[in-house]
């Protein structure tokens, strides 16, 4: 670890910048051109590089890792949380989304959202999981690669972006670290599904980070769990239900307990375990406060303790859940998960009151009805809304200020600390994949950059692919 990040510090070291203008000095052993260059193989990364590459562009996915899925694979964040109404009958987030899951659900390796309702196999337990997806992590990787060769999208895994080019308000290179040296990308248009907002860093965008004054959300290391007796803890679940012991379902006296007597350091308040397609949990009950993402030094030692923090959430679960007695633990995730780092100042940033109030803009790209809920310590923070229709989430709000050829989409995009709690989770990203990639291909095709293409062109053709926007 010492000395990849020692080699990437030096290569660091070689930038030099000024405020309108930016260009790196070093050697390239390799040049790359396209039209459109994604940066970051998550769900919102996915989104983008395919449906750019189906709209003509020709187009780069670069990402860091062998696979794509980014938090989805390598952060083992399973279930997609909701992409339907608060009741679970009507699917929002369509298009793309739903293409990826119907093809993961016809080989076996995905429940279709709709089929989730609480208490069901994939939605365990709570009242906002109506409308999750169960998957099959390999699955997920394997149709996503899939999916990108099949639209001409040329993958480059084991790229690290570390810095920009940029001139006149333009991105005009991307460069990338790689085993044979430093790789450099041209590209006309941009997309940032880094979820840090590098990309955009690098350039000059303005942004925010956290809650503007040094505060992040907390951190999570999911763990996955085998030999789980489902049928006792349903039993156990349904008991607790009809007697409407709402502390006893999840297990909360038993949490203070174990927290008193240290046999549970965690600021966590119940258990969370989701079931998966092979009999095993995905559990998500390990925290840590203050860390700054962007730092490898706290994520380092944030994973360190989570992984400490995972076999105490096993002993617990042994000594104290019905059904997890013989638990073990198969996996823990090779990432942190990060909730909250920086977010561009936009064109447009969606605020709170808006997504209380389902505000309806003249060029929504996506709709969804995800809770914002803030993880702080000890707690999580929910913002109640004024409605349970649908909010929905603008073009402009992908557009990053003072940067031309540049899209932001994922948990960097322009968003209200709130309303981006709850648009980072996995579905609403791969909608804003889809329209930002959607839009960089529509944009060279018709000579223009993204900010001056027509929001009604992208409208409609989002519509044609069969993005859900309710009137």
């Amino acid at each position: 670890m010492k000395q990849v990040l020692f080699v990437i510090s030096a290569a660091a070291i070689l930038f030099s910048s000024c405020n309108n203008q930016n260009q790196v000095k070093f050697p390239v052993t390799k040049t790359f051109d396209c039209d459109v260059l994604v940066v970051g193989g998550g769900p919102a990364g996915i989104g983008a590089a395919v449906c750019s590459a189906r709209h003509g562009a020709k187009t780069i996915l670069a990402e860091r890792s062998g696979y794509l899925g980014g938090m989805a694979t390598n952060g083992l964040v399973a279930p997609f949380m909701s992409s339907t109404t608060p009741d679970g009958e009507t699917l929002l987030i369509r298009g793309f989304y739903e293409e990826l899951v119907n093809r993961m659900v016809e080989q076996g390796g995905a429940i279709h959202p709709l089929k989730a309702q609480i208490g069901s196999f994939s939605a365990y337990r709570d009242k906002g999981h109506h409308g999750l997806t169960t998957f099959d992590f390999e699955c997920l990787k394997r149709t996503t690669e899939q999916m990108c060769v099949e639209a001409g999208v040329e993958l480059l895994y084991h790229a690290l972006y570390v810095k920009c080019d940029t001139r006149g308000g333009k991105i005009t290179s991307a460069y990338f670290a790689t085993k044979d040296g430093i790789w450099k990308i041209k590209a006309k248009n941009y997309i940032d599904c880094t979820g840090d907002g590098d990309l955009a860093y690098h350039a000059g965008a303005p942004y925010i980070y956290g809650d503007g004054e040094g505060g992040v959300q907390a951190t999570s290391l999911f763990i996955v769990l085998r030999n789980i007796d489902w049928k006792a803890m349903d039993a156990h679940d349904e008991a607790c239900r009809k007697a409407g012991d709402f502390e006893g379902q999840f297990y909360m006296r038993e949490i203070l307990a174990a927290r008193e007597a240290g046999e549970f350091p965690m600021w966590r308040q119940k258990i969370a375990l989701f079931q998966n397609l092979d009999g095993t949990a995905t559990v998500n009950m390990t925290q840590t406060d203050d860390v700054n993402g962007l730092d490898p030094e706290q994520v380092t030692e944030a994973e360190i303790t989570g992984r400490q923090q995972a076999d105490y959430v096993v002993k617990f679960l042994r000594k104290y859940v019905k059904g997890c007695e013989n638990c073990e633990l198969a996996q823990s995730a090779e990432n942190l998960g990060v909730r909250e780092t920086r977010r561009i100042i936009g064109e447009y940033t969606v605020t709170t009151e808006d997504a209380k109030n389902s505000v309806k803009y003249p060029d929504p790209v996506f709709c969804c009805a995800n809770h914002m809920d803030i993880h702080r310590k000890g707690y999580v923070e929910y913002v109640a809304r004024n409605t349970n229709d649908p909010y929905y989430f603008p073009y402009r709000a992908l557009l990053p200020q003072k940067v031309d050829n540049l899209l932001c989409a994922g948990r960097c995009a322009a968003a209200e600390r709130p309303v981006m709690a709850a648009i980072r989770v996995i579905p609403p990203c791969f909608a804003m994949g889809q329209a930002a990639g959607t839009a960089a291909a529509l944009s060279v095709a018709e000579g223009v950059g993204p900010k001056q293409l027509d929001p009604q062109k992208l409208v409609s053709t989002l519509k044609a692919d069969g993005v859900y926007l309710p009137e």
